[in-house]
C-alpha cells in the first residue's frame, strides 16, 4: 500500500474532530510496471475499485503506525489552533503516506486566521515534522498612472472581480473576504465617483457576474440570473431581463447590444435591453467565448477550436487561417476577431476577410477585452495595450504596467489611468512550531 487519503463526504458524524471520516481512499501500485489501484472505503466497507497509472512513492505498512489519526488531529488543535476547514476539504482530513521512506500523517484544516494548513507528523513518534498553510499574496483594485511608475492599491486583501470605468467614475464588483477555496464569501457592488474613498454601496443583494457603463452613462450589471439597468443618479435600478438558468456568458458591444447564454439558448437585444429575442444555441462542443457585434451578430468560440457565426438565427463555421490552431481565448472589438492560440496572436477584419498574424515578443496567456481596448497579459503578470500602428493592418503591442502580485482578473483604461481588478493569489508558507 502507498497511500490511505480520507474523502470529503456530507453524511453528518463529526468530520474528522474525532480523527475519524467515514469515507477514505486506499492506493497501491507496482514500481516495475506504474501500475496503480485504488480502493474507496465507506463505514469500513468497499465501495469501488479502479486501476489507474503513476509512479510509486514507496511502501506503506500500518504496524508502522504508533499515532493515529485521532491522537494526531488532538495535537494539531492544541499546538496550532487547527480548525475545521469550509469551502472544500470540509472539517477535518488525513493523508497516511510515506516521505523519504518515513511514513506520515498529515492532518488538514485551517488555521486561526481561516488559511488552509497541513500539518504532518511522523507516525512513529508522534513528532512534528512539517507545517505548512496557504497565504494570500495580493488582491485588491490597483490604480496605476499611464506613462509613470505610480500607482495605488484600493481595497487591499480584496477579491475584485471587475471594473468598469468611465470619466472619472469607477464600479467595482468581488468579495470583501475571499478565502482559499471561495472567493463568494461576501460579495460586494460598489460606485464611485472622484476616485475617492467615498464609495457607494450597490444594494442588489446578489453575486455580480459582469457590469458595465454605456455610452449614455448608464450602468449595467449581470448576476446569475438576470440583468439590471441602474440609473446612479436617481437611485433607480430597474430588471431588465431575468432568466430560470444562470448565465453562462454575457457580451455587450459598445453601441450596448447585449448577448447572453444560458441553458443553450442566446438571448440578444439590439437596444440596450429593452426588447429581446432568443435563438438555440448550435450543436457543439462547451462554449468558451461569446461575442456580439455593433451590428448585432453573435459569434461563438467553442472548446475544439470552432468559431461559429449567427445570421438569421442560422450558424455558420468560420474558417480559420492557416497556421492558427485551436485558439484559447476571442474577442472582438469593432470589425476585428482577435484570437489567442499558444501565445500566437491573431486578427481578422471582418469587413475585408483578412487576417494578420500580430508581431509580439511576450507570451500572453490571456486576453482581456474593456469596449474598444484589448490587453494581453502575459505569464509573469506584464500587461499590453493591442493598438492600431501606422495603418489599419499594421497592429503594435504596447507594454503598459507589470502586476507582481495577485491575479489580474479584470482592466480598464480610464483618461490617464490604468485600473487593474485582482483576486489573491495564495502559495504555501512554512509555520513555525
Amino acid at each position: 500500500m502507498e497511500s490511505v487519503t480520507s474523502v470529503d463526504e456530507d453524511m453528518g458524524g463529526t468530520r474528522g474532530a474525532t480523527g475519524k471520516r467515514y469515507n477514505w481512499t486506499m492506493s497501491f501500485g507496482s514500481s516495475s510496471t506504474e501500475q496503480q489501484l485504488f480502493v474507496g472505503i465507506s463505514k469500513g466497507k468497499i465501495y469501488g475499485v479502479h486501476e489507474g497509472r503513476g509512479p510509486s512513492f514507496g511502501d506503506l505498512t500500518l504496524d508502522e503506525i504508533k499515532f493515529d489519526s485521532p491522537y494526531l488531529v488532538k495535537l494539531a488543535k492544541e499546538k496550532f489552533d487547527l480548525q475545521k476547514g469550509v469551502d472544500w476539504a470540509t472539517g477535518y482530513h488525513f493523508t497516511i503516506d510515506s516521505e523519504n521512506g518515513k511514513p506520515t500523517i498529515t492532518v488538514l484544516g485551517n488555521d486561526k486566521n481561516k488559511l488552509f494548513t497541513h500539518i504532518k507528523f511522523d507516525v512513529k513518534n508522534g513528532e512534528i515534522v512539517g507545517a505548512i498553510h496557504k497565504v494570500p499574496k495580493g488582491g485588491g483594485l490597483i490604480r496605476a498612472r499611464l506613462g509613470t511608475n505610480e500607482s495605488k492599491t484600493l481595497k487591499k486583501g480584496m477579491a475584485i472581480k471587475g471594473v468598469s470605468s468611465k470619466n472619472s467614475q469607477v464600479v467595482v464588483w468581488g468579495d470583501q473576504k475571499p478565502r482559499v477555496f471561495n472567493i463568494s464569501v461576501k460579495p460586494f457592488f460598489e460606485f464611485n465617483e472622484n476616485y475617492d474613498n467615498n464609495w457607494l454601496n450597490l444594494n442588489i443583494n446578489e453575486e455580480i457576474v459582469n457590469a458595465w457603463v454605456n455610452l449614455d452613462n448608464e450602468l449595467y450589471a449581470a448576476t446569475e440570473y438576470g440583468l439590471w439597468r441602474i440609473e446612479i443618479s436617481e437611485n433607480k435600478m430597474k430588471r431588465i431581463l431575468t432568466t430560470e438558468n444562470k448565465i453562462e456568458f454575457i457580451e455587450y458591444s459598445s453601441n450596448n447590444n447585449i448577448a447572453i447564454l444560458t441553458n443553450n439558448f442566446i438571448h440578444k437585444s439590439n437596444d440596450g435591453g429593452d426588447n429581446w429575442e432568443s435563438i438555440s444555441q448550435p450543436k457543439s462542443e462547451k462554449i468558451t467565448s461569446l461575442q456580439i457585434s455593433d451590428t448585432g451578430t453573435v459569434t461563438l468560440l467553442t472548446s475544439d477550436g470552432n468559431v461559429l457565426q449567427e445570421n438569421g438565427g442560422k450558424w455558420s463555421v468560420l474558417e480559420l487561417a492557416q497556421g492558427l490552431e485551436t485558439p484559447t481565448y476571442m474577442e472582438l472589438i469593432g470589425d476585428n476577431l482577435f484570437f489567442l492560440s499558444d501565445y500566437s496572436l491573431w486578427v481578422l477584419n471582418l469587413t475585408d476577410e483578412r487576417w494578420n498574424k500580430i508581431q509580439n515578443k511576450y507570451e500572453f496567456k490571456k486576453l482581456i477585452k474593456k469596449r474598444n481596448n484589448l490587453f494581453g497579459i502575459s505569464e509573469d503578470g506584464i500587461i499590453c495595450l493591442i493598438k492600431y500602428g501606422d495603418n489599419a493592418f499594421n497592429w503594435e503591442v504596447e507594454r503598459l504596467y507589470e502586476e507582481k502580485e495577485g491575479i489580474i482578473t479584470d482592466l480598464e483604461i480610464s483618461q490617464n489611468d490604468l485600473f487593474i481588478a485582482t483576486i489573491p493569489d495564495y502559495h504555501w508558507e512554512d509555520m513555525n512550531y
